[in-house]
């Protein structure tokens, strides 16, 4: 017999469906007290926004986890003694399913000097994610039975059989043929923030991956392969 070992992949796209953006409510005063007062109404307008949004389904979840305040000394001449800088901030992050409504709220927050806003994290629905990964796990095992049927038929061997999957990194299967398929490798996209009234967040790629094993009878009339072990072939090819 003779081994043929194979790396499938496979490549799903689908278009953002969730947008994730951070705003930070920052200030800096001479006091705590007066820079604490300021972010926390700051971050109270915009707590009260990310609560209408979801309210309105125009956003599917929301948090506030992050407050903070820093204190440094600065310089403000020579012979003058450092001033004490006191800088507040605290973090709303809100997960928009209306990618107009995110767009005409980034706008209006942005022109309050409090305000921060971070860069959008683009992504897919839990169930959209499953459903793209199964069919790319599908079709990275049909990659793989297709590489393996080439490199047989180059080699003038038999049609393959699956022998053994594994998804890449784990450990081999003990069984000859493993139940686990490849799993979903990458899920990325992301864009800039900007005041804008219309954003256009494009497709995620939701890739697969599997190394599989087959066995193929060597040519007709060359008999059984060497004692010391079966030929191998094995590919890593993209």
């Amino acid at each position: 017999m003779v081994d043929i070992t194979v790396r499938g992949t496979a490549l799903e796209r689908a278009s953002a469906e969730l947008a994730t953006v951070t705003v930070h409510s920052r200030w800096s005063a001479s006091s705590a007290e007066a820079a604490m007062r300021a972010v926390a109404d700051a971050h109270a307008r915009i707590v009260a926004d990310a609560q209408a949004h979801e309210a309105a389904g125009a956003a599917a979840s929301w948090h506030a986890d992050r407050v903070w305040i820093s204190h440094h000394e600065e310089w403000v001449g020579e012979g003058e003694p450092r001033r004490s800088v006191y800088t507040a901030s605290a973090a709303v992050t809100v997960r928009f399913t209306d990618f107009e409504a995110l767009g005409t709220w980034i706008g209006s927050v942005g022109v309050h000097k409090t305000h921060e806003v971070g860069g959008i994290e683009w992504s897919l629905t839990d169930a959209t994610v499953r459903e793209r990964s199964r069919v790319a796990r599908a079709r990275a095992i049909a990659d793989a039975v297709e590489r393996a049927a080439d490199y047989a038929s180059a080699a003038g061997l038999g049609s393959p059989v699956v022998d053994a999957i594994q998804e890449p990194g784990t450990t081999p299967p003990a069984m000859p043929m493993a139940k686990g398929a490849a799993r979903m490798a990458t899920m990325s996209a992301e864009a800039d923030a900007a005041p804008a009234v219309s954003l256009e967040a494009g497709e995620i790629e939701v890739s697969a991956a599997v190394e599989v094993r087959f066995v193929v009878d060597p040519p007709s009339g060359s008999g059984e392969a060497p004692a010391v072990g079966r030929a191998s072939w094995a590919s890593q090819a993209q």
